[in-house]
This record gives C-alpha cells, structure tokens and sequence, in this order.
C-alpha cells in the first residue's frame, strides 16, 4: 500500500486543516469531531512566546469532545516547523485525561511552529490538529 507515513500524513493533515477551511454534511453514526488546543509552558515563554533556542519548553495539546469533556484514547503527533522549510516530528504521546505533552528543545533561532495531530486509530473520533507559534531566540545556551 503506497502513500504517506503516518507522520507525514499527520503533517499534512495539519496542514490541511489550517490552511483550508472544511464543511461537513452530518452522518448517522458519525465520529465526533474533537477540538484541540496547544499550548506552551517553559523558560521565557510567556505572553509573547518566546523560547532560547537549546532551552526545553513543554509543548501540551489538550483534546475535548464537543461537550468539554476530555478525550480518553488516542495519540498526539507533535511536529515543529520554521514557514516555509519542511518540519520534523517531535514525538508521539499518548492521551491521558485529555492532555499530551512532550518537551521540545528549539535547536534554531526564528519563528516556529508547533503543531499537534490528535488520532486515535479507531472510527470513535475524527482527527483533529491545531498548532502555536513561537519565535526561538539565540542567548547562547542561557536559559531565563
């Protein structure tokens, strides 16, 4: 069977999902539709997002269902990417109690960005992505 790896499939579902907006018609017995959100936790970071480039910072995505309960099952993919180069995934995590987290070092200055591919192999839930931006700053090596 040809195609894409599940993390470039995972790229490209991301990809996909920001850059086209989608429409749905309702099915019966339909997978439900989760809503994902990433966040980043870690030296420097705060409201402006900015990271020291060799500095761990957390990348979390949580994952609900459309009521706000959390999601169960599943993994997230995540992947980082500076625009306009290729990315690299970051690793893959298992949910629990609706979160995935997983430590990214940023190994070079600029505007990255964190993505997060939430599946879970099964027809119960849809894929979901969603991403952060953050801008990646050389202070040599000193983490604040």
């Amino acid at each position: 069977m040809g195609g894409l790896s599940r993390g470039a499939a995972g790229v490209a579902l991301a990809a996909a999902c920001l850059a086209v907006p989608t429409t749905f018609a309702p099915q019966a017995n339909a997978a439900i539709a989760p809503t994902l959100s990433v966040v980043m936790t870690g030296p420097t970071l705060g409201t402006t997002s900015i990271a020291s480039v060799g500095c761990g910072q957390t990348a979390q995505a949580r994952v609900q269902r459309p009521d706000g309960t959390p999601v169960q099952s599943g993994v997230v993919e995540f992947t980082s990417r500076l625009p306009g180069l290729g990315g690299n995934i970051v690793g893959t995590v298992p949910i629990s109690n609706g979160t995935a987290s997983i430590l990214w070092i940023p190994d070079i200055a600029g505007q990255h960005i964190v993505s997060a591919v939430y599946y879970d192999g099964l027809p119960d839930y849809q894929p979901a992505a969603g991403y952060t931006n953050v801008t990646a700053v050389n202070l040599g090596g000193v983490c604040v």
